[in-house]
C-alpha cells in the first residue's frame, strides 16, 4: 500500500446525478475514500476527493477514467503523505 493520499479535484456540470458519476470509478477500483467534499457554484460543481490505498498507477487510471467522463468539466491530482493527512 502506499504511504500517499491521493487528492482529486473535479469540476463537473450540475447535473442531478453528477456525484454518483463520479464516485462510480473509484468504486470500482476499490479506492478507500477518507474525505469527500462538494460546493456548488455559479460555474458547476466543485468536487473534492482525497483516497487511501492507492498507488500511483491506479491514481492515474482513475484520473483519466474522470477525465473520460461526460459530466466532468476537468480533473486534477495531487497527493501528500499520509502521516501528513492526520
Amino acid at each position: 500500500m502506499s504511504g500517499r493520499r491521493y487528492c482529486f479535484v473535479i469540476d463537473a456540470h450540475p447535473e442531478a446525478d453528477a456525484l454518483v458519476r463520479v464516485l462510480t470509478p473509484f468504486a470500482v477500483q476499490g479506492a478507500l475514500l477518507s474525505e469527500v467534499s462538494l460546493v456548488a457554484g455559479e460555474r458547476g460543481l466543485s468536487i473534492r476527493l482525497e483516497t487511501e490505498g492507492l498507488d500511483e498507477v491506479r491514481a492515474g487510471v482513475l484520473l483519466q477514467r474522470l477525465r473520460n467522463l461526460p459530466v466532468v468539466i476537468r480533473a486534477g491530482l495531487g497527493w501528500r503523505q499520509a502521516q501528513d493527512a492526520a
